[in-house]
């Protein structure tokens, strides 16, 4: 009798510490998470002070000129990252991500797990497919640039500025993001979404988006909610209640799963301008969340969303 009063008690014990325990580790992923952001924010600053623009979301055209994924955000800004001798490899001033892919001396290279790229919390796996080859594997990330409200894809994204920061062969200076520094997000968490959790050709990746038009595996939308689990393209986190950011400042802010968020009505397809986005945030009809992701809606923005 005595010993199953014993056992009961451990049992008693250990159920109340383990969520204890799994609070503690949670903590530890999210500090590691906003310290991978911070690093990133340090970095493109870096690239704007030597170069004058932040590095492009991800480069749009293939080397015969075609549309196609090209080299991405994180490749770009790899010199501040501590990890030029990956870029002197990759060479992306010599060689299109298109060539290297195919290329089996440099195709390992592309295949790097980079920890820094990695929320500790997501369960993305290093490798993923990449679109545009032929069944190759690249890394992936669980971190994407923000290119604003629109979902422009083929030839559109490359003639049409998106109104975020980072989007197809964009060169967005400071000065251009007119809300503010601290009011615009620059990079944010993606992590496995529910409808592509077997399919990890949807995985994000740090090295560049393959063939999708968008560069969806690269950049995310604020068009879709926080964390909706049926769109590649959202942000979204694996940390309870909300997601990492990474603003333009450079700070790293928690933005809660009830953010205000609201599309206004405005289409984010091809046919959607900025100007119909600028009139309908004029009107409140944009949700906080969305104006967080535009670089120059002219909105004031509270606290409120923290």
């Amino acid at each position: 009798m005595e010993l199953l009063v014993v056992i009961a008690i451990i049992g008693i014990l250990i159920a109340l510490l383990l969520p204890a325990v799994q609070a503690a580790r949670e903590a530890a992923r999210r500090m590691q998470c906003s310290n991978n952001l911070k690093q990133f924010g340090v970095a493109m600053h870096a690239y704007h002070a030597a170069l004058g623009s932040f590095p492009p979301g991800f480069m749009a055209v293939t080397e015969t000129g075609s549309i196609g994924g090209g080299w991405a955000w994180g490749v770009f800004l790899m010199p501040y990252l501590e990890q030029s001798p990956l870029q002197n490899v990759l060479s992306p001033s010599k060689y299109t991500l298109n060539q290297v892919v195919t290329d089996s001396n440099l195709l390992p290279m592309l295949q790097t797990n980079l920890p820094m790229f990695h929320c500790p919390s997501s369960t993305i796996q290093p490798l993923r497919e990449f679109l545009g080859g032929g069944g190759q594997m690249v890394g992936t990330a669980t971190y994407t640039c923000c290119r604003g409200f629109f979902d422009y894809s083929g030839a559109t994204h490359v003639q049409v500025p998106n109104n975020g920061v980072f989007y197809a062969q964009s060169t967005t200076r400071v000065r251009d993001v007119s809300d503010g520094t601290s009011n615009t997000f620059a990079i944010g968490e993606r992590t496995v979404l529910l409808a592509h959790v077997a399919d990890p050709s949807k995985w994000p990746s740090w090295c560049g988006p393959g063939g999708l038009g968008i560069g969806s595996t690269v950049s995310s939308s604020v068009a879709i909610e926080l964390n909706n689990p049926t769109v590649m393209h959202s942000f979204s986190s694996a940390h309870p209640g909300g997601a990492k950011f990474c603003f333009v400042d450079g700070s790293v802010r928690f933005i809660p799963n009830d953010v205000d968020s609201r599309p206004g009505g405005v289409s984010s397809s091809n046919a959607g301008t900025h100007a119909a986005f600028v009139q309908a945030a004029n009107q409140g009809a944009v949700g906080v969340y969305q104006l967080l992701g535009v670089k120059n809606d002219g909105q004031p923005l509270s606290e409120k969303y923290e």
